[in-house]
């Protein structure tokens, strides 16, 4: 139940960062022995890019979340969805929602910029996230 709820934060992670290419291969199981048995445990994200801010890059989701392919369409019920499919309960699915997105704010403002492509790319997710926040968490 952890690493699907860790899941679950991976896609709202992606979400909000614009990473339309998001897609099954991007996700992988760590397997490690512990003692005598074989723990397997979701793997930390990696090739993860904004692909949101290339405009020659597709602007639909390589996977769906609920029944959307387009990020800048998907709405609460997709989410929902999202977790039914997974078994995972609407309460639960809001609160990472809510969760991953306000880590994501609280983070910025500490990433690094060196150049004005970074910048412009922070500027691109905070806006990402307000945009989320706005539409999601009046209707939690």
């Amino acid at each position: 139940m952890i690493d699907l709820a860790r899941l679950l934060d991976a896609v709202i992670f992606n979400y909000l960062v614009g990473n339309n290419d998001a897609h099954g291969k991007n996700f992988s199981l760590v397997y490690r022995r512990a003692t005598d048995d074989l723990e397997i445990r979701l793997s930390p994200l990696y090739d993860v890019v904004s692909t949101v801010y290339y405009p020659e890059l597709s602007a639909e989701m390589a996977m769906r979340i609920g029944s959307e392919y387009s990020s800048d369409k998907v709405a609460l019920k997709d989410f929902e969805q999202m977790a039914a499919d997974a078994g995972l309960g609407k309460p639960l699915m809001r609160a990472r929602l809510v969760e991953t997105t306000e880590r994501v704010m609280a983070t910025l403002p500490s990433v690094a910029t060196p150049n004005r492509v970074s910048e412009q790319i922070r500027n691109l997710i905070r806006q990402r996230c307000e945009t989320a926040m706005n539409r999601f968490r009046r209707r939690l």
